[in-house]
């Protein structure tokens, strides 16, 4: 089975929460919206976490925003009412055929293709 994993569970993953290793080992293939590189990227405030966002993505396959996902994320933008971030990474899950695995509730349980894995206890 393949992912489109959220940067949600990918710095849970970083931050060396079980549930989300376990999460990520499930999946033959794990993709990762160019939306979700980036926010790795901007929270790489020193050189050693550039070094392990580096070793991550190099690990995952980043897809790009194409014409297709920028459609399919306008869709949903306008429909869902989700904010455009997180319309591209779903637009991206969905235009793969590929379940979407995030920690995050504004994401609605109801969509087939939408995965909550866990949940951090507050």
């Amino acid at each position: 089975m393949n992912a489109v994993v959220d940067t949600n569970v990918l710095i849970d993953y970083l931050q060396g929460r079980d549930e989300a290793a376990r999460e990520l080992e499930r999946y033959r293939v794990v993709e990762v919206s160019a939306v979700s590189a980036a926010e790795l990227w901007a929270g790489a405030t020193t050189e050693k976490r550039e070094n392990v966002v580096e070793s991550l993505l190099a690990t995952c396959v980043v897809v790009p925003v194409d014409d297709v996902v920028a459609r399919e994320a306008g869709w949903l933008r306008r429909t869902r009412r989700v904010r455009l971030p997180d319309a591209i990474v779903w637009a991206t899950a969905r235009v793969r055929g590929y379940l979407l695995v995030t920690r995050d509730e504004g994401f609605p349980a109801d969509a087939p293709e939408v995965r909550h894995p866990y949940r951090l206890e507050p």
